[in-house]
């Protein structure tokens, strides 16, 4: 009997130890992985806080994705800095990111704070991934900046190509000092001439400008001017790069007849700025003088791919999702990708940068193809025309057209 129960100890163990190897299988199959950081440079409050929050929102919801999908092997630890769109902020910021070893950076979402930053991350190997930097005057080839959004070159093809269609034959520009708007206005400068068209001086303010009084007040002398030398009226527009300070601008053009009867153009800045139509003024005078913004368009033929995406978005942050803020969430599945084929090579930095590069020409997203070009910038370059209109006594933006592939279509 004890010879009896012995043996089936012994039976037991044996079992025990040859089925151990598997069940430690099956346990580093769905064991949890422990979660990459991942540097997040957002305008949380002040100007820009519509794309900073619906950045976060995206790429909160693509961990989620990725963690469901990869059964918990995959995991994000987002350490986000608000940088208010302030370039000194967002150096502060990716300093205090790089002494926590953080080596994957998303944003900052304006150039001038990209231009800000430029210098250190290249020094100490951080690769940035901006989702709404456009200026031109970034697109260097080598260095460690990646923009998942066209460059200002293609906006300007989109809005000058809407300015023609219009019947606009003069521009009188009105434009932020900073490296975003001033490469807009550099581009849309160069492609409105070389189409025949005349771009008056304009008038550049500061940043930090709250009261637009002396700018508006010299754009509407420019016009005027314009109009007494010959120009026909109907032919003249002002053309403005700017971000949420739009309301301001608009506060002071209200008050100006010769400015109030002339069309306004924008830029991506506003596009869906939700401070914008949340003041009836400033929402009001938009309306009045149409002002069409472009921005960086969501391919129709994914709407069932983006769609559920930016409900999810707008759910969480009350504000429209746009392709700049949706080509976050698709960012993120290209790193995740691109630390999954870095297992399989020799750890370092150039090789980061390698996979993610080989990631995103290769990886179709809700944005579509995230394909970059030499100087590390999205090749595709698709823009939605975005306006603010009334409806059921409050102002929303309306989608009125797009520019794909060199063709303009209006709704």
């Amino acid at each position: 009997m004890k010879i009896r129960v012995v043996f089936r100890s012994v039976l037991c163990g044996l079992l025990i130890a040859l089925l151990a190897p598997a069940a430690g299988v099956r346990a580093g199959q769905v064991r949890l992985g422990r979660p990459v950081k991942i540097g997040v440079l957002a305008s949380l409050t002040g100007s820009g806080s519509s794309l900073g929050r619906n950045t976060v929102a995206a790429l909160e919801i693509a961990a989620d994705k990725i963690e469901t999908e990869t059964r918990g092997r995959n995991k994000f630890q987002f350490l986000v800095r608000d940088t208010e769109q302030i370039p000194s902020k967002a150096l502060e910021a990716i300093k205090d990111l790089g002494s926590q070893g953080v080596q994957i950076v998303i944003g900052p979402q304006t150039s001038s704070e990209v231009a800000m930053i430029k210098p250190y991350a290249d020094e100490h190997k951080i690769l940035v991934i901006s989702q709404g930097s456009t200026a031109s005057s970034l697109a260097i080839a080598g260095d460690n900046i990646f923009r998942f959004c066209p460059n200002d070159m293609r906006e300007a093809e989109a809005i000058v190509a809407l300015m023609r269609h219009d019947g606009i034959r003069t521009i009188v520009p009105l434009w932020r000092d900073d490296a975003g708007n001033n490469g807009l206005h550099d581009s849309v400068q160069i492609r409105f001439q070389a189409l025949g068209g005349t771009v008056a001086r304009g008038f550049r303010y500061e940043p930090a400008t709250s009261n637009f009084s002396a700018a508006t007040a010299s754009v509407a002398s420019q016009i005027e001017n314009l109009i007494s030398g010959g120009r026909d009226p109907s032919t003249i527009a002002v053309y403005l790069a700017a971000f949420d300070e739009v309301v301001g601008v608009f506060h002071s053009a209200q008050e100006n007849t010769t400015l109030s009867d002339t069309p306004w153009y924008g830029s991506d800045g506003v596009a869906l700025s939700a401070v914008l139509t949340g003041d009836e003024t400033a929402a009001a005078f938009a309306a009045s003088v149409g002002y069409p913004n472009p921005i960086f368009g969501l391919p129709e033929a994914l709407r069932n791919e983006w769609q559920p995406v930016a409900n999810a978005m707008q759910a969480r942050t009350g504000i429209p999702a746009d392709a700049f803020a949706l080509s976050a969430y698709d960012a993120l599945f290209v790193v995740q990708l691109a630390l999954r084929d870095l297992k399989f090579l020799k750890k370092s930095f150039a090789n980061l940068k390698a996979t993610f590069v080989g990631e995103a020409s290769r990886y179709q997203g809700v944005t579509g193809s995230t394909a970059l070009d030499p100087a590390g910038d999205r090749m595709n370059g698709d823009f939605d025309f975005w306006a603010v209109r009334p409806h059921n006594g409050n102002y929303t933006w309306v989608r009125i057209g797009t520019y794909s592939n060199g063709v303009l279509t209006l709704f």
